[in-house]
């Protein structure tokens, strides 16, 4: 790279107008003038690789900053999906098949007889800090030959003897409102392994691969019972040993719908890139004026 010419005659000139700040250069001409020699020292033979380092640096801030406001969409995107979602009428598990799409959200009833005989707990899940388990339990549905995964909520760890699980038994037989929920597989996609102990070995709540231990098919979706809609579901529930709360203890659904800090963390990232220029151009300046 061809640098600025290190010659008495160049540096004295840079000295001249260096030893000036930029606000005090009034005019286009005068400006237009300062901006070129603070170029030409960026890009001189003493600092070209240091501009170079520091315009990379610069890059990288800026793609950041860009990505965060990508995030941001997918973010915008989601919620907008989310809200539809919530806001669309329930869907009647007992009307097969399924809607097409995805019903990630999707308020829906089904009804049915619950089978207390195979029902699982889902480990390593915790309410307000104290850990426990998802009591899902398969509902047979009414008018099919086919079940779902009912998430009923969550019991504690002292109530993990599955011989003590009838005792919640749900007494209402009416129509279970819920969300649905997707399967969850392992992060990388594949269905998870079959547990040597198919009851409370489970560590995700993976349609596919419990459907394996059960002799009926299985919707791909999961209905976790909630506690709206204006029913009071916890009437006729069972209290677990020292607990007042009905258990399972219904799960509050995410309604959520914040747009994170995508935002401000783009808006960071490209303040410390324009402050890294400033900086380093104020740093640059003042090393040739002190050297001069």
């Amino acid at each position: 790279m061809v640098g600025l010419p290190e010659s008495r005659t160049v540096r004295r000139g840079l000295y001249r107008v260096l030893r000036q700040p930029l606000s005090a250069v009034k005019g286009s001409a005068p400006a237009a003038r300062e901006i070129g020699v603070t170029l030409a020292l960026l890009f001189s033979r003493r600092w070209w690789w240091k501009t170079l380092i520091v315009l990379l640096a610069m890059g990288t801030m800026a793609a950041l900053g860009l990505w965060q406001l990508d995030r941001l969409d997918q973010r915008r995107a989601f919620n907008e999906q989310r809200s539809a979602a919530l806001s669309a009428p329930p869907i009647d598990l007992s009307n097969l098949p399924l809607p097409q799409g995805d019903l990630r959200d999707r308020q829906a009833v089904a009804q049915g007889e619950f089978d207390y005989a195979r029902q699982i707990a889902i480990r390593n899940q915790s309410l307000t800090g104290q850990p426990g388990f998802h009591l899902v339990t398969p509902l047979l549905i009414s008018g099919s030959d086919e079940a779902v995964l009912v998430n009923r909520g969550w019991i504690p760890v002292g109530e993990a003897d599955p011989a003590a699980w009838r005792t919640f038994d749900e007494q209402d037989d009416g129509p279970l409102p819920g969300i649905l929920q997707p399967t969850r597989r392992r992060p990388d996609g594949t269905v998870s392994d079959i547990p040597q102990d198919t009851v409370t070995g489970w560590y995700r709540l993976d349609v596919e691969a419990i459907g394996k231990t059960l002799p009926y098919e299985l919707l791909p979706v999961v209905l976790q019972l909630t506690p709206g809609n204006g029913i009071d579901l916890n009437s006729g529930r069972s209290r677990a040993r020292g607990n007042p709360e009905a258990l399972p203890h219904r799960i509050e659904p995410d309604v959520s719908l914040s747009e994170g800090n995508h935002f401000s963390y783009a808006l960071q990232w490209f303040g410390f890139a324009v402050t890294a220029a400033v900086v380093y151009i104020a740093v640059a300046r003042r090393a040739e004026f002190r050297d001069n």
